[in-house]
């Protein structure tokens, strides 16, 4: 026997309807698959670029170091803090307890001995602040 034409026709009709959702089905799997990996890209992307945005800035410092440290004003402070150096004409003012008992090298002067008051330095700055 042989089937009928409206048979045959409903035949094909469900085998397109399964074709096209699994074909469907398909085309959205692929798609959410394209979608987390162009967002992992994106995230990636602007780590790089938030990188690079940091490694210039630093470029600039050091590239503003550099220029500095060619400057007599960067020598001078050198010369004065490693090697305890100073001007012609310019009175050094020693301050602290440490330093109160350094001797000044370039001058051969010692030290005048002063009695430091037996305070903490938030007692200290208090006096110096407020009076006392």
């Amino acid at each position: 026997m042989r089937p009928s034409l409206r048979h045959r026709i409903f035949d094909y009709t469900q085998l397109a309807f399964w074709v096209g959702l699994v074909l469907t089905m398909y085309v959205m799997v692929s798609l959410i698959n394209l979608s987390t990996k162009n967002t992992a890209l994106r995230d990636r992307a602007d780590t790089i670029e938030e990188d690079t945005i940091r490694l210039e800035s630093e470029i600039a410092d050091l590239r503003a170091q550099v220029a500095y440290s060619g400057t007599d004003q960067f020598q001078e402070k050198q010369v004065r803090e490693k090697l305890g150096l100073q001007a012609p004409d310019e009175k050094v003012v020693i301050v602290g307890r440490g330093d109160a008992d350094r001797t000044i090298k370039d001058t051969g002067q010692e030290p005048v001995d002063a009695e430091l008051p037996d305070q903490s330095h938030i007692e200290e700055w208090a006096a110096f602040l407020f009076g006392g």
